[in-house]
């Protein structure tokens, strides 16, 4: 019979998980093919091993690896069944199966596991089949060993487990996914006292412990039902397998990374509660996050085939044109609208009268979501990344890779542009509505602004603040398309020669729209976005190590007063809501013909952040979800705990820009203010507006301002 040697045991290194630190070095999380974290068995409490030992082999250390008396009763007890229903499985023979053998189930695997069994027990003492079986062990929830399982279902070490909490995860390996604490916990609690009657019969626990403890209830950490679904540490595992391979993930590497854990969480809470205001206020379904909730409603359901009612679907069969969807006990073909749905998958579904038959048809419906990416301004390093409303709804990372409209967003590109061709910020455009040949179309398009308005003459600043789309497609009709396009190579955005691209007709991901900001921020030096300081081997040897990749891509000068149209953007314009921050920030909105997309984009001298909310699909989320009533929120909301995070402070002004009343404060590129002369020069009593810090104004040097240090 061709087995194994036990001998390799000897050299048994089983694979442990890499921890993920964040920016402040805290423990973050963990990247793994199997979540494991090793720990000697004296530092696993007495009752932890007796738990498993009264659960699964309470004969452990009396047999030679295999339990003849078990075997017996087992026997009986299938004979009975006529089948193998019950099974006598010692904790060596667990650890031999594990190991070294397949999980099937007959006869001839049960004689191989009880030879390798008995092979173990002569060349290991029973402590250490012990240790090694505690430590390989899978117990649910994506967890290897007592150590995983404690940290996830109850938030802490295993030597600090209760009796209790010992005989749930001793009842796990029965079954883990049916006595999942997180799951159901009548089942659990059935099971642990179950595990409890055991150890009370095998003296390990008295008659009076036994009775308190079984009418103790199931406390486990039910915040950790997500425990290592994260959509930035889905990122940076694709990255680490693209860049090493898997064997990373097995062997205790430490990855120290640039997010920041606080902000990480905030941002997950405030992207949620913005989406769910979003669907509540246009009446927008939602499903339930919790996979098991939503798997006993869709259970619960009655079902009446009447037009407008929305109920819970069951994906059953995927195609690219058609998806099969269950109701209960009935099954329907329908449309696939392009969502990325597995079989067995939920989804809403609402049935709808067709127009021309009259008959009715099911249609399914998308979940809102959205993402929220943020990057430090001098450095690049990412400090959140959050890819959608849900990770276990979709683990799809919509911050990296979700290519939308940015719409306005797009906007600031087009007056840099104009700035580094001489226009200033009091320069005026003709905001009346003009025909244009798009060539996309093949058709001449003509632009219109938000609700209708109508403007006439208007400065630069003015109409960039309130988001005047007419004279933003004018003025890229008078500069050309060459320096827009050369503007956003240099940003990594790809911007085609279409009027329309004025107003976001192009398609990026919220994490390079971010990275543009981030440029314009820091007054024209782009940072490369990263997300690893460094990698630890186990010996301690450093496989990578990181730092800022900076590069001056866009002229300061010109920047700086772009800066200063964004701050405008929220003193004066759609983003007027941040007001409410009480911090020098600036951003701008963006919104998509018939509301499919809506975005704010915003940045404080430190830190800036990117908001995306929208379906997976093109679809409308309601008449006036523009990004100043969707995304801006979200914003405020994000920025409120990560601003404050940074010293506030002013946007440093370069040489060669001067600060002039025309008639209020604005920044001007060194020459070009003379649109502006016989204008007074701007004083500590003028309202600033947060362009400069007042204390280094100085009335006698004339309108130059120093640069702030």
């Amino acid at each position: 019979m061709d087995l194994p040697s036990a001998e390799t045991l000897k050299r048994w290194s089983p694979p442990v998980a890499t921890i993920v630190y964040d920016a402040k070095d805290r423990p973050f999380g963990d990247v793994a093919i199997q979540r494991r974290y090793y720990v000697p068995l004296n530092e696993i409490p007495v009752h932890v091993r007796q738990a498993f030992i009264s659960a699964e082999d309470r004969n452990f250390y009396k047999h030679i690896g295999i339990d003849f008396v078990a075997i017996g009763r087992a026997m009986l007890a299938n004979i009975k069944h006529g089948g193998i229903k019950q099974g006598a499985s010692t904790i060596t023979q667990q650890l031999a199966r594990n190991l070294f053998l397949t999980p099937d189930r007959s006869i001839k695997r049960k004689i191989k596991e009880a030879i390798l069994a008995i092979k173990i027990e002569r060349h290991f003492t029973k402590d250490q089949i012990l240790e090694m079986y505690l430590n390989y062990i899978y117990l649910g929830q994506g967890a290897y060993g007592v150590e995983a399982a404690s940290r996830i279902y109850f938030g802490k070490s295993v030597k600090d487990l209760t009796i209790d909490e010992a005989a749930i995860l001793a009842g796990l390996p029965k079954a883990p996914t049916r006595y999942n604490p997180f799951r159901n916990p009548e089942k659990v609690k059935e099971r642990r006292n179950y595990v409890l009657a055991r150890m009370y019969e095998d003296g390990y626990i008295k008659e009076e412990e036994y009775n308190r403890l079984i009418e103790k209830p199931i406390k486990v950490k039910l915040e950790n039902r997500e425990y290592g679904m994260d959509y930035f540490l889905d990122y940076l595992k694709g990255y680490l397998i693209d860049k090493y391979g898997e064997v990373i993930l097995a062997g205790g590497y430490k990855v120290y990374t640039t997010v920041d854990k606080d902000l990480q969480e905030h941002a997950k809470r405030v992207l949620k509660r913005g989406i769910e205001r979003v669907a509540k206020a246009n009446g927008i379904p939602f499903l339930p996050e919790d996979p098991y909730e939503l798997e006993k409603k869709y259970k619960e359901q009655k079902i009446e085939e009447k037009a407008g009612k929305v109920y819970i679907g069951k994906v059953l069969k995927v195609s690219n044109r058609n998806l099969l969807i269950e109701l209960k006990e009935k099954e329907y073909e329908v449309d696939n609208p392009g969502l990325r749905v597995e079989v067995g998958d939920y989804v809403l579904v609402r049935f709808y009268q067709e127009r021309k038959s009259k008959s009715l048809s099911l249609e399914v419906l998308p979940d809102l979501n959205g993402a929220l990416v943020s990057l430090e301004v001098k450095t690049g390093a990412i400090k959140a990344m959050v890819g959608g409303y849900s990770y276990l709804r979709s683990p799809y990372n919509r911050a990296v890779y979700a290519k939308r409209q940015p719409g306005s967003a797009i906007k600031p590109i087009i007056y840099l542009a104009a700035l580094m061709k001489g226009y200033t910020q009091a320069s005026i455009i003709d905001a009346s509505p003009r025909s244009f040949y798009d060539p996309s179309t093949g058709k001449d398009w003509t632009p219109k602004n938000y609700e209708g308005a109508e403007y006439g003459p208007i400065n630069l600043r003015t109409a960039l603040a309130k988001s005047v789309n007419t004279a933003t497609v004018n003025l890229l009709a008078d500069i050309g398309f060459d320096t827009p396009i050369e503007i956003g190579r240099l940003l990594d955005i790809e911007l085609k020669p279409y009027y329309s691209m004025a107003l976001g007709s192009i398609e990026v991901t919220p994490l390079e729209l971010t990275s543009a900001f981030q440029a314009f921020a820091n007054l024209g030096m782009k940072c490369k976005p990263y997300f690893i300081r460094k990698i630890v081997a186990p010996d301690g040897s450093i496989l990578e190590e990181n730092s800022p990749k900076c590069e001056q891509v866009l002229p300061p000068q010109e920047t700086r007063v772009l800066v200063d149209m964004l701050r405008a953007v929220v003193t004066e314009g759609t983003g007027v809501a941040a007001r409410s921050l009480q911090r020098i920030v600036a951003g701008k909105t963006g919104t998509t013909n018939d509301f499919m997309d809506a975005w704010f984009v915003g940045f404080s001298p430190d830190i800036v952040a990117g908001v995306w909310v929208g379906f997976d699909i093109k679809r409308t989320m309601g008449k006036g979800m523009s990004g100043a009533k969707v995304a801006l929120p979200i914003w405020i909301d994000y920025m409120s705990v990560a601003s404050y995070m940074y010293p506030d402070s002013y946007f440093p002004i370069p040489e060669g820009v001067v600060l002039v009343n025309c008639p209020n404060p604005m920044l001007f590129v060194s020459g070009t203010e003379g649109i502006c002369t016989g204008n007074a020069n701007p004083t500590e009593e003028d309202e600033l507006e947060g362009i400069v810090d007042p204390k280094f104004l100085k009335r006698e040097e004339g309108p130059k301002v120093k640069e702030i240090p």
